[in-house]
């Protein structure tokens, strides 16, 4: 069995120096990623992650030693992204205004990227800090989500609602849940987080079974983590014993044939048929007249999408940022218009941003993950397993990421950009390190 090292708990750069600004800076960021990833939307009003990343960028200029983020190929991708983004939104400032501005957050948020390696690489030492403060995020998540997300479904349009902007408290989508656990998954099979109680094990089964029945492309996103870990990993304890857990919660549900209504809006059910009709909808019709209709509206926007870009008037242009795509297109579905782009971040790009910008996207995240994998491949063959650990959690948290925002509105919301630009700078910046200071995660 191969097992990782655990990263060393202290460094002395960090614990012999005080706090500087930049640092209070990282605590605000990770209080926002936390509150993202209990509270949804419920905490998205709150405007903070955009705030963070007005702050992060006057922090970073005034970090020394940022600079070095120019030596990462994965970071200079970004600036053509960010390039054609404005070119395809600043012309339609004037007439949609403040919804183009919302609307083009879809590249925005990733200055998240540039400021997190920027801090990392200013001080290697942080990225210590970050995967720490992520093994306390994981027990702190599987904790606590179980009961956000069964008062959230609980209660409904019941929910209070905050003053002034005068939104549920609690917005949590299952599909988002399902994203964090596949990445403490990845985490803990990665081992950096050190031994895991069986108590915990099967806390994250429970609740990746229980999300998983509601999310669909949850569901895929954490098998998918599975996936992976199990091939890199395969003789990992933790592994096993999530898929005995994962084996006796379904054989328990077939044998009681226990039907619980746990999410009444999307027709889902805590049945042993509701899992076998989600697993098999993903590949084929699967009979249920919900599911089926959801899967062939999406497919139909999607193909609106292709047609009007890749064969059509918008191919180089794209619709721009600012306009309502669901409005535009046709497929509005929500009474108050707040749907606003497909179920699906890479086609929300094409038809924003036409095939010059859907092939940067590609190609950013071709150079990001590639870099990734090509690192843990070097780490394997040194048989480094810090550096292994590091990048395996990377690979399976992108992947997690991807899924999810190819089947929902996902990286267009901070409650999904935020976090996934801050694991994309964290890569960034842990393939620079890799490459010219390796020793960094073996301080003590």
């Amino acid at each position: 069995m191969t097992t990782a090292i655990p990263i060393p708990r202290h460094t002395k750069s960090l614990t012999e120096a005080r706090p500087t600004l930049t640092d209070k800076y990282l605590i605000f960021v990770c209080l926002c990623l936390l509150g993202y990833a209990l509270d949804g939307r419920g905490f998205a009003y709150f405007f903070l992650g955009e705030m963070a990343l007005a702050i992060g960028l006057i922090v970073l200029v005034n970090t020394r030693g940022w600079t070095n983020i120019l030596q990462s190929p994965q970071l200079l991708a970004l600036l053509p992204f960010w390039a054609w983004g404005a070119a395809r939104t600043i012309p339609f400032l004037s007439t949609y205004r403040f919804d183009a501005i919302r609307d083009a957050m879809l590249w925005g948020y990733s200055g998240f990227a540039f400021i997190v390696a920027g801090l990392i690489l200013a001080r290697p030492a942080r990225l210590i800090q970050l995967l720490q403060r992520y093994g306390k995020f994981a027990f702190l998540f599987l904790a606590i989500i179980p009961i956000v997300a069964a008062t959230y479904r609980v209660m409904g349009s019941s929910m209070p609602r905050w003053p002034v902007v005068n939104i549920a408290i609690i917005q949590e989508k299952e599909g988002d849940v399902m994203v964090h656990l596949a990445g403490i998954f990845a985490f803990w099979i990665a081992g950096l987080g050190g031994r895991i109680k069986p108590l915990w094990i099967v806390l994250l089964t429970l609740n990746a079974a229980v999300m998983g029945v509601v999310d669909r492309a949850g569901q895929l996103a954490f098998m998918a983590s599975f996936g992976v870990c199990t091939l890199c990993r395969p003789r990992h304890p933790v592994i096993w014993r999530l898929f005995l857990a994962g084996i006796l919660f379904v054989f328990g549900l077939w044998i009681t044939r226990v039907d619980i209504p746990i999410a009444p809006d999307k027709g889902r059910n805590i049945s042993f048929e509701q899992i076998v009709t989600n697993v098999s909808s993903m590949m084929s019709d699967s009979g249920t007249e919900g599911l089926d209709s959801t899967k062939e509206w999406r497919v139909n926007w999607w193909h609106d999408i292709v047609g009007y870009t890749i064969h059509g008037r918008y191919r180089w242009t794209g619709k721009g940022f600012g306009v309502n795509l669901a409005e535009d297109d046709g497929y509005q579905v929500l009474q108050d218009n707040s749907l606003r782009a497909p179920h699906n971040a890479h086609m929300d790009i094409l038809a924003r941003e036409g095939v010059p910008g859907v092939a940067i996207w590609v190609v950013l995240q071709l150079v990001w993950i590639g870099g990734v994998v090509i690192e843990y491949v070097k780490a394997r063959m040194t048989n480094d397993t810090r550096w292994q650990s590091v990048f395996l959690f990377l690979i399976c948290y992108w992947m997690a990421f991807m899924i999810n925002a190819s089947f929902d509105v996902y990286l267009e919301g901070p409650m999904g950009a935020v976090w996934f630009w801050m694991t994309f700078g964290v890569g960034a910046a842990a393939i620079h390190l890799h490459r010219r200071r390796p020793e960094v995660l073996y301080v003590s």
